[in-house]
């Protein structure tokens, strides 16, 4: 399944949508950004259940970023230090990992598990919408912690324009 993020939404408004290939509303993001540290949660659109929320650690050489599910921490995401192309590494609390391969600058980016199954891919030149991204989630993979990742994948790109 195919969703749409805008780019750059966070320097619109507190608040934004994802949608799917069809337009729909299907989660919203509500955050303080560009903040000391962002803090963001993922909200269904259709129930008003908040799903996830993204926090950035703010003592960190590369970006980092905690993702937590009914108030439990789920995941961290950051950066590697990596020669060719950006890399980052998800590590979960019930020991789950997933590599994100890609580069921040073209905008194209593979998460897969770490036996190598593609989980799903974020980029600029899937999105049918105009100034937007899309994330394509494989069939049985959490959809909302697959847009967490995205968004902190636009965080991590708008840290590295900022710098």
């Amino acid at each position: 399944m195919r969703y749409h993020l805008r780019e750059h939404a966070w320097g619109l408004t507190d608040t934004f949508t994802v949608r799917d290939d069809a337009g729909n509303a299907v989660f919203e993001i509500h955050g303080k950004f560009f903040h000391i540290g962002d803090n963001l949660i993922i909200r269904d659109s259709y129930s008003g259940q908040d799903l996830i929320q993204i926090k950035q650690h703010m003592l960190s050489l590369k970006p980092s970023y905690d993702i937590y599910r009914n108030g439990e921490h789920w995941a961290n995401v950051h950066e590697q230090f990596h020669l060719f192309g950006e890399r980052f590494k998800v590590t979960g609390g019930n020991g789950m990992v997933f590599h994100i391969d890609g580069s921040v600058w073209n905008w194209n980016f593979t998460v897969s598990d770490d036996a190598g199954n593609l989980m799903g891919q974020v980029g600029r030149e899937l999105s049918l919408f105009h100034e937007s991204y899309a994330v394509d989630v494989a069939p049985g993979v959490d959809v909302p912690f697959m847009i967490a990742l995205a968004v902190v994948l636009e965080m991590v790109r708008d840290h590295h324009e900022d710098h």
